[in-house]
C-alpha cells in the first residue's frame, strides 16, 4: 500500500512540475529559410514573419496560421522592362528561378 502512494505522489508531482513549468515557444518554417523581418499586433498578439520566398503569420502562441509562398519566382535580373499588365516585356528574356527577399513586413 506504501509502494502505491509513494508512486501516486511521486506520479503527481512530476505532472504538477512538468505542466507547471514555462516552456519556451518556437516557431520552426516548414523549410530552410531565412527570417528576415517581424512585426507584431499589440491588440492581437498576432506575428508576422517575412522571410526568404514566404510571409508567415502565427497567433500569440508563435503556431502558424498561414504560410504564404512568395517565391521562387521565374525571372530575369537584366530585365526591368514592364508592360501595362505587369508582365516582363523585354524582347529576349533568360528567365530563371529567383528568390523572393521580403524588405518589409508591415500590418495595417
Amino acid at each position: 500500500m506504501f509502494f502505491y502512494i509513494a508512486v501516486l505522489f511521486l506520479t503527481t508531482l512530476i505532472n504538477h512540475s512538468i505542466t507547471t513549468s514555462p516552456s519556451p515557444l518556437t516557431f520552426r518554417p516548414s523549410t530552410d529559410t531565412a527570417l528576415r523581418h517581424l512585426a507584431v499586433d499589440n491588440l492581437t498578439g498576432i506575428v508576422y514573419v517575412g522571410a526568404v520566398n514566404h510571409i508567415y503569420q502565427l497567433d500569440s502562441n508563435l503556431t502558424l496560421e498561414v504560410d504564404v509562398g512568395t517565391g521562387p519566382v521565374q525571372d530575369d535580373k537584366n530585365c526591368a522592362d514592364f508592360d501595362s499588365a505587369g508582365q516582363l516585356a523585354c524582347k529576349q528574356l533568360h528567365l530563371l528561378p529567383t528568390d523572393n527577399y521580403n524588405q518589409v513586413t508591415v500590418f495595417h
